[in-house]
């Protein structure tokens, strides 16, 4: 399909729907019907003409000459052998003419579906890209696929069908008009039930759009919760939750599978009665017509046959799917209509100059600013903020979790709409997400993100975000992928290239939210020196920060708590307000720290102006207590004398007020060669964080980059989705069937199909020896009649011929009737078998798919597109679910029908055996022909649909960043590419089907003609009854021959889903959960807490190098272990071991207990860890707290009051019941964390792991998790992976990591003495002063470490004497 006419399409569409938008200026409400009708309606009306002369001409004037053709064998007298013979050539131009009405027919209307669908899904996509934060709250990426998968393939099958709603009206008048000349009266009596037909279907539909209704949302719940598992995976298994979550899909899945049980149940007695439908018609009106005392003639009986199936096909199946098509399609379209009308991202408030003015006439200004995220909470998200931003200065954001902060930006970018006050941005604005974002492709792609690619910029640019060396290291230097959301890439590598993204962009306003916390001290001391510095010094700058020690730098310090403006000023005018920011640099404040700190922790982190006199008293205490000179207190002290140390009579609109305080800061007094000597004392090395191998695997993306890439020797390729080749295998059919039928439920259908196609048969050549003996009594009474008039008749005998006549009458009448109610009764039997069995295989691959899935290694999903997977779950399974049981059913009566009719056939006239086996083979060659060309191309459909699913979960996921650059267009485009790709594959196979159907009806044209001819050329001792039924079978025979071939291929295209699900139905499986009961844990393990490495390495791959080389160590018991490093360096990696997310080689023993030997949940159950992306799930607060349900609302406020968040909580409308949005979105990723501890409380293990948990969080928070882990956790083992080295700098001991290999492993204040050491360089990274604070730090927690251990000792020693 030319990609020019799918643009136009579009464009076509789109302006059709902004005709109906700008109609509710006028309060009319949008009609995305109308836009639909008046973009495709006059072609596709067009092309429907050719189904009505179809149906109402050809299907019609066919019977009628097959009657003439029958008369002449009936009763030759009243039709000559040239109108006889004319008649058939009728018949068999009748059936070529029948090919140039049905093909184009059908091409067309499913091209102008294709249309259609293309046309809406780009609609969509593209209002995706507009919709507001309170819009996405009310919508899932879920949801979304959803109306991409299921709801847009309704218009490429209501569009074949909604033309005979039409159609079928007319040809059922032209019908009645013909058969009332051979039946008179009588053919109402057959019209009566199928009027009644008509009306019992519009219920059925109504049923099935309510069921359909129903079950569209079910299955949206069930989408976004696999969305959000499979997003979440990493997490579900480290916590050991895939039985709650399993759980959780179970309740989703049963509840749609009832849905689903009821419309099977509808189905099948729909099914069943269009099985016998014409069979009932035409008894009905057979049995009025006979008992209004007419004879019965052959002529009569099978052209009502032939007009009656026509007739039937076209309003019991064709008019009803109509009904049911076109009442889906308009709940589809409302769903789509509802889609579209929701609220979009608001602009008319902010102020943005799209046209690019000169630099030093750029800026932000704020202006009284008020907004909130939730319209149902009263206090807002921000209130009367007023900043002013300007070139060349740089506006540092600080504050608590929750302060605003991101949401700030939020308002500035346009996400956050203003209530009150104004927004003005001027100039071309840059963003940097808190949570990078990266999209699958090329490390290029994801820094130039479509811009135009300048080498010399690209290469200084990687220098100051501190790419360089890293690309170095990669395989493929900045072409290697990356993967999707850059699984490949560690965390500090996708917050430098999302930073490198913005720089490259080349903007006048940088937004940059925390770009700092994910990189180590060495790293962000480069990217804040010379990217923020130096690279953007003369650029407009806001900066949201957690890394106190550059506040000296900026210009400007807006601190923000609760939303409110708390202080404003540059670095100095704060000081002299109150807010000191020198204690963060010099040494000698430590004890105001330590004394201000103890302060904090009486009065449990509440916020007040502290006294300083009291500030700078000394604490007898402090240098003895290892919590109050923890870096937890310094961190928590930095936060309070940010935000709240003495501050008065602050003007939040930018004015500061009187100097309370002369202090001045260290940076003052300090030289600045002393400054730069430290400077240059980092290596260069130093700069470049080490890497690991990033996985040559990636999602199906056809980047039109990589293409390109891909091609070029020694560049990496993307690894393809498993496809299988050739035809559906055998045992795919098996393992369906065998998934849903059981021992019962085999032999039931096989009885019930084989009794119905009885049956079914049975009546028409019933009827045939019927009409013949009728024949034969007419011709007996003719002769009677004749002999009579020349003898003296007895009338004895008279009266015994009209006995038996009337006895013959009935016993016919009643044969038939049995015939026909059997097989009502088994057709109803066999339908209603054949769903059921259908249900349990759907349930049952559903089950075992997700099993699999749950189990699966978590490289599984690293190496997998969120939209591969999904697609299982959504199309495939959709498929399974809803379209391939009444195909596959279909597909069985016609070649059950198909049997019975060549049986029937070959009793009356045994030679048409000899043409029918030709035909058979012939057919079987064309098919195998067939399918071995449409098996792939419907799976090429299926894996090209994959990246449309993938690029919609991408884009909204960086949909803050996408419209801050602007990038809407350039993704809008990526996306079309995607769905023409896929629009290209399912051309292709319409096509194919098409050619197909085309030579199996000229082949069926052909054999239909040799079979007339040859029984009108035979014999003329033929009777009419064996003639009307051997032409009107075979008529019926070709036409079922095509259609029962083309369902065959139809059904193993559909049966590709069926593999697919199988595919992941025996993924590799983690090992097990639980182990055999001896090798079991006891209940209370681990007691202890003690953790040996053993010789342990860690390799991701069995091709990749080892990222953990032969590490050995002890961690005693109750010990607090630092893990530090560069990014790159293996500290993740020890919990992917740990927790054997990969199995690692070598020993890891806790306890004395190989953790190998250990079940999966025994393991990760014993372990509490606050991983380093916090995840939450839509759903209940409580039930993200407590995912099993084991604790009472008491206990989980408990736990909620010690992280703080109890008052959050309960001024939520619904308390613990409060749904959360997708990911959380409705907390701040600080909040999130806060969570994630309120979790590891709850689960009261000897063993924490914190994942780098603090490295998105303010100070204070971070003093808080801290606080909180050595009050709760103080006799617990505790890793700690930080970058933030004053969290571990009073841990017991810290083990250094680099490039995989444990380089120190010792006390803090021990390593340090080490000047050229590892860990050494690293604290000297974080600046002179903080150094010197860190130095006391490990210091003070050595003195106490030895004056517990000498008390320890002494305590011993008594009790020994």
């Amino acid at each position: 399909m030319c990609v020019t006419a799918n643009s136009c399409v579009k464009h076509a569409f789109l302006g059709e729907w902004n005709k109906e938008i700008a109609k509710q200026k006028a309060g009319i409400k949008p009609s995305l019907k109308k836009a639909v009708i008046r973009s495709f309606g006059w072609k596709y009306a067009a092309v429907a003409l050719l189904a009505f002369f179809e149906e109402g001409v050809v299907r019609v004037l066919q019977p009628v000459m097959l009657g003439w053709v029958v008369r002449y064998f009936s009763d030759p007298a009243t039709i000559t052998k040239k109108e006889m013979y004319l008649s058939a050539g009728g018949v068999c131009l009748m059936a070529a003419l029948f090919i140039f009405l049905h093909h184009p027919y059908f091409f067309g209307v499913q091209r102008t579906g294709m249309r259609l669908r293309i046309a809406s899904c780009s609609l969509v996509y593209k209002k995706a890209l507009k919709l507001s934060q309170a819009s996405l709250g009310k919508t899932t990426i879920g949801q979304m696929v959803n109306l991409l998968s299921n709801d847009v393939n309704r218009f490429d099958e209501s569009v074949i069908f909604l033309p005979y709603l039409v159609v079928g009206p007319l040809q059922t008048a032209v019908v009645i008009a013909v058969l009332w000349q051979h039946l008179g009266p009588a053919c109402l009596a057959g019209l009566s039930v199928l009027l009644l037909y008509i009306p019992f279907q519009g219920i059925m539909e109504r049923l099935f759009s309510k069921l359909r209704l129903k079950t569209a949302s079910i299955t949206d719940e069930r989408i976004r919760l696999m969305n959000e598992i499979v997003l979440g995976m990493r997490v579900i298994k480290m916590c050991a939750w895939e039985k709650p979550f399993a759980n959780l899909i179970e309740t989703s899945r049963r509840k749609e599978i009832c849905k689903i049980q009821h419309t099977s149940i509808l189905r099948a007695v729909n099914t069943s009665l269009f099985f016998v439908s014409s069979k009932i018609i035409l008894f009905i009106c057979l049995i009025t017509y006979v008992f209004m005392g007419r004879n019965l003639t052959a002529e009569g009986a099978f052209v009502s046959m032939a007009l009656y199936k026509n007739l039937c096909y076209s309003m019991t199946l064709l008019f009803p799917f109509g009904i049911a098509h076109g009442a889906e399609s308009l709940i589809s379209l409302k769903r789509i209509e509802k889609f579209l009308l929701l609220e979009e991202k608001e602009s008319s408030v902010i102020n943005v100059s799209y046209l690019r003015p000169k630099l030093e006439n750029c800026g932000v200004w704020m202006d009284k600013v008020t907004s909130r995220w939730c319209k149902e909470v009263e206090e807002p998200t921000l209130k009367d903020i007023s900043v002013t931003v300007k070139p060349g200065e740089l506006l540092a954001v600080v504050g608590p979790v929750g302060a605003g902060k991101t949401s700030l930006l939020m308002a500035i970018l346009g996400e956050l709409p203003a209530l009150l006050g104004e927004v003005k941005v001027q100039g071309k604005v840059a963003y940097a997400s808190q949570e990078p974002w990266v999209f699958a492709g090329t490390v290029r792609d994801n820094v130039v993100f479509g811009n135009t690619f300048n080498n010399e910029k690209y290469q200084r640019i990687l220098e100051v975000c501190a790419l360089d060396k890293d690309i170095k290291q990669l395989p493929f230097g900045d072409k290697t992928l990356v993967g999707e959301k850059g699984v490949s890439l560690s965390g500090g590598q996708k917050a430098r290239v999302s930073l490198a993204r913005a720089i490259y962009f080349d903007a006048d306003v940088y937004l940059l939210d925390d770009p700092l916390s994910a990189v180590d001290t060495a790293v962000a001391k480069h990217l804040f020196d010379k990217c923020i510095n130096h690279y953007l010094k003369n650029k407009v700058q806001i900066l949201v920060t957690h890394q106190l020690q550059f506040l000296k730098s900026t210009n400007q310090i807006l601190v923000l708590q609760e939303g409110k403006c708390f202080a404003f000023g540059n670095y100095t005018q704060l000081l002299k307000s109150g807010v000191s920011f020198v204690s963060l640099m010099e040494e000698d404040q430590k004890r105001d720290f330590l004394k201000v700190n103890h302060i904090m922790t009486e009065q449990s982190l509440s916020i007040c102006p502290m006294d300083t006199s009291i500030a700078q008293k000394k604490s007898p205490t402090a240098t003895r207590d290892p919590e109050i000179i923890s870096s937890s207190s310094i961190s928590s002290c930095l936060a309070e004398e940010v935000n709240i140390s003495g501050i008065e009579d602050i003007d939040c609109s930018g004015s500061v007020g009187d100097d309370r305080s002369k202090r001045h800061s260290l940076w003052d007094t300090v030289s600045a060669n002393h400054s730069a000597k430290h400077m240059m004392s980092t290596s260069q090395d130093t700069l470049c964080e080490s890497s690991l191998p990033l996985a040559s695997t990636v999602e199906d993306y056809l980047h039109p980059t990589l293409s390109e890439i891909s091609n070029e020797k020694g560049y990496p390729k993307q690894e393809e989705e498993l496809r299988s080749t050739g035809s559906v295998k055998g045992a795919v059919y098996w393992f369906y069937i065998k998934t849903g039928a059981g021992w019962f439920l085999i032999p039931l259908l096989i009885i019930s199909s084989i009794g119905a196609q009885a049956l079914f048969s049975g009546s028409d050549f019933w009827l045939a020896l019927w009409t013949n003996e009728e024949e034969e009594k007419r011709l007996e009474a003719e002769r009677h009649i004749s002999t009579s008039s020349n003898s003296t008749t007895n009338g004895t005998t008279d009266q015994l011929v009209n006995d038996n006549e009337f006895m013959g009458f009935y016993i016919n009448i009643y044969i038939y009737s049995g015939i026909v109610g059997g097989l009502f009764i088994f057709s109803l039997l066999q339908t209603t078998v054949f769903y059921i069995m259908c249900m349990r295989s759907s349930i049952g691959l559903h089950n075992k798919m997700f099993g699999s899935i749950v189990r699966a290694p978590i490289s599984f999903f690293d190496n997998n597109p969120l939209g591969r997977i999904l697609n299982r779950f959504s199309k495939d399974l959709g498929t399974i679910d809803d379209i391939l049981p009444p195909i596959a059913l279909n597909m069985t009566c016609i070649f059950l029908n198909l049997t019975g009719i060549l049986v029937v056939v070959c009793i009356i006239i045994p030679w048409i055996a000899l043409p029918t086996a030709i035909l058979i083979f012939i057919f079987y060659f064309l098919k195998r022909f067939y399918m071995a060309t449409v098996y792939d191309v419907k799976r090429l459909e299926a894996i090209t649909r994959s990246p449309v699913f993938s690029h919609l979960s991408t884009s909204l996921c960086g949909l803050t960043t996408i419209r801050a650059f602007g990038a809407q267009q350039t993704f809008e485009e990526q996306f079309n590419k995607y769905q023409d790709h896929h629009s290209s594959s399912w051309f292709l196979f319409i096509s194919s089907t098409r050619w197909f159907g085309i030579v199996l009806d000229w082949l069926s044209c052909i054999y239909i003609t040799m079979v007339t001819w040859c029984l009108v050329l035979s014999s003329e001792n033929t009777s009419g009854g064996n003639v009307g039924l051997a032409i009107s079978s075979v008529m019926m025979i070709t036409g079922m021959f095509q259609w029962g071939v083309r369902q065959s291929a139809e059904v193993e295209s559909q049966m590709t889903a069926v593999e697919r699900v199988m595919e992941y139905s025996n993924l590799p499986s983690e090992a097990p959960l639980e182990a055999p009961s001896e090798q079991q844990p006891p209940p209370d393990w681990p007691q202890q807490g003690m953790i040996r490495f053993e010789n342990m390495c860690l390799k991701y791959s069995s091709e990749d190098l080892p990222v953990l080389k032969d590490l050995s160590c002890l961690i005693k018991p109750q010990e607090k272990i630092g893990i530090v490093g560069r990014t790159g360096a293996g500290k993740s990696s020890i919990i992917t071991a740990l927790f054997r997310m990969t199995e690692p080689q070598g020993l890891i023993e806790i306890d004395g207990l190989d953790t190998q030997k250990v079940g999966l949940h025994d393991l990760r159950g014993r372990i509490s860890i606050i991983p380093q992306n916090p995840v939450l799930f839509t759903g209940p607060m409580r039930r993200n707290i407590d995912p099993f349900n084991e604790n009472d609302n008491h206990k989980l406020l408990q736990v909620l009051e010690e992280v703080q968040l109890k008052e959050v909580v309960e001024k939520l409308p619904g308390g613990l019941d409060t749904e959360l949005a997708e990911g959380g979105s409705n907390f701040s990723v600080g909040q999130r964390q806060l969570i994630c501890l309120a979790r590891a409380l709850l689960q009261k293990n000897r063993i924490l792991v914190l994942d780098e948990a603090t490295s998105n969080v303010d100070p204070r928070t971070d003093a808080l998790i801290q606080k909180t882990i050595r009050e709760k956790f103080r006799h617990c083992t505790v890793l700690t992976i930080a970058h933030r080295l004053h969290t571990i700098m009073d841990s017991d001991r810290v083990l250094v990591l680099e490039t995989g290999r444990i380089e120190e492993f010792d006390e803090p204040y021990t390593l340090m003495k080490n000047e050229s050491g590892w860990f050494s360089q690293m604290v000297k990274h974080t600046g002179y002063s903080m150094a010197a604070q860190l130095h006391s730090v490990a210091y003070q927690a050595h003195l106490a470490r030895a004056v517990d251990h000498k008390l320890e000792t002494d305590s011993q020693a008594q009790q020994e004497e």
